[in-house]
């Protein structure tokens, strides 16, 4: 290049040997110090670069720690939920059943409420705010009992007898007693019983002497006498395999098989029981199935036959079969009636003519007279059920309400 006058411009100047002696250790010193300096910021670089590394382990180390603390909080939290769930049914559960037992309890309470209720109308019955006393005179025998204590036993003569309306329109003899013409010993038992009713509700039966059981059992069942009637049933002291429940009787295996009534039928009134037939799988064959009265309690080998001696039987889808009543008698008793499942066959005795009415769903099917020479045989009278094949079952009822209408024949 040039100057602005044109002539040429003069290069760097030159320094001397001198000054360039002078100044290489000088640059040697700052190149050293330059090396040092790219050194210190090498490692410094180095270190840098490690401690990243180091924070960034450290990191992802409390992010893990974060994330499984997250989990177990969340199976925490599910745990809860399932425990008050589970807590919520248990409590729902035992609420139900404390209101069923409080429900139950209730009913409990109410039902006893209820029978005081009626023990209580008893007591006042029993011993009423205002005593009347009656005289009676048994054969001989006076006695003083109040009115209500006489009247205690629902649905009896002897409450009937001496209710107020009936009192009225007789009237006592002089001495103010009324006159009763029966057994002066069983009378003596009743008015016992009845007075020590007024001290205990279920005050238990006086003993009754053997010489006079039958007598207490005419007046029982004359006069209606409940707590002296004896409640029959079949007989569980029997020598056959048939199977008895309560008072039914199952069959369970062939050939026949027969039982009786544990006690005889009063005597006192006609008497009426019947048997329901509740599975006959011999319906419709020869027969297989009988229904009577005998005049003891079938012993020995009586127990394996329906030709027993001192009994009136009918078979089923025969007729009757008896050796203490005339053919021609036995002839008014439809014959070929047959017993199947679901039917009703009823029995009537009547005391005061010593015959045997058979009643068929309601209706009656005949009746049969013992006869005279054979009354002696036939004084007590056991309702007798035989059965034949297995898994025939019947149904007793020694209680039954006899059929609206006895008359032959009708419905």
């Amino acid at each position: 290049s040039r100057s602005r006058a044109g002539a040429p411009l003069a290069g760097p100047p030159v320094c001397p040997a001198r000054t360039r002696v002078v100044l290489a250790p000088a640059m040697a010193a700052a190149g050293l110090a330059s090396q040092g300096l790219r050194a210190a910021k090498s490692s410094t670089g180095l270190r840098a670069i490690e401690s990243d590394a180091q924070m960034e382990s450290s990191f992802r180390r409390l992010l893990s720690a974060i994330e499984g603390e997250r989990d177990d909080i969340r199976g925490s939290w599910a745990q809860l939920q399932d425990d008050r769930e589970s807590t919520a049914a248990e409590l729902e559960e035992l609420r139900q059943q404390t209101e069923d037992w409080c429900g139950l309890e209730k009913s409990k309470i109410d039902a006893e409420w209820k029978r005081l209720d009626r023990l209580s109308e008893k007591m006042a019955d029993i011993w009423p705010k205002r005593f009347e006393i009656v005289k009676i005179n048994c054969s001989g025998n006076v006695y003083e009992v109040p009115r209500g204590t006489l009247c205690s036993i629902e649905g009896s003569y002897l409450a009937e007898l001496f209710s107020e309306e009936n009192t009225r329109s007789i009237r006592p003899d002089a001495d103010g007693c009324y006159y009763l013409d029966i057994n002066p010993h069983v009378f003596s038992l009743v008015i016992e019983y009845l007075l020590n009713r007024r001290l205990r509700v279920d005050a238990p039966l006086p003993i009754v002497p053997k010489a006079q059981q039958l007598n207490m059992e005419l007046l029982a069942e004359a006069w209606n006498l409940k707590p002296f009637l004896k409640e029959n049933r079949l007989n569980t002291v029997h020598g056959t395999s048939l199977h008895i429940n309560g008072n039914t009787l199952q069959a369970t295996h062939p050939g026949w098989q027969v039982i009786s009534s544990m006690y005889a039928m009063p005597l006192a009134n006609p008497y009426y029981f019947e048997a329901k037939i509740i599975k006959n799988p011999a319906a419709g064959t020869s027969g297989g199935l009988a229904i009577g009265v005998m005049g003891h309690v079938p012993q020995g080998p009586e127990i394996h036959t329906i030709r027993l001696q001192s009994s009136v039987m009918y078979n089923s889808n025969n007729g009757l079969i008896s050796d203490v009543m005339d053919q021609a008698d036995m002839d008014n008793v439809q014959k070929g009636v047959i017993l199947t499942e679901g039917s009703t066959i009823g029995v009537r005795h009547d005391p005061a003519t010593h015959s045997l009415q058979y009643f068929f769903n309601g209706r009656s099917i005949g009746t049969a007279a013992i006869k005279e020479n054979c009354l002696d045989k036939m004084r007590d009278l056991f309702p007798v059920f035989a059965l034949y094949v297995p898994d025939q079952v019947i149904q007793v009822e020694f209680r039954a309400a006899p059929p609206a209408m006895i008359k032959d024949g009708s419905n």
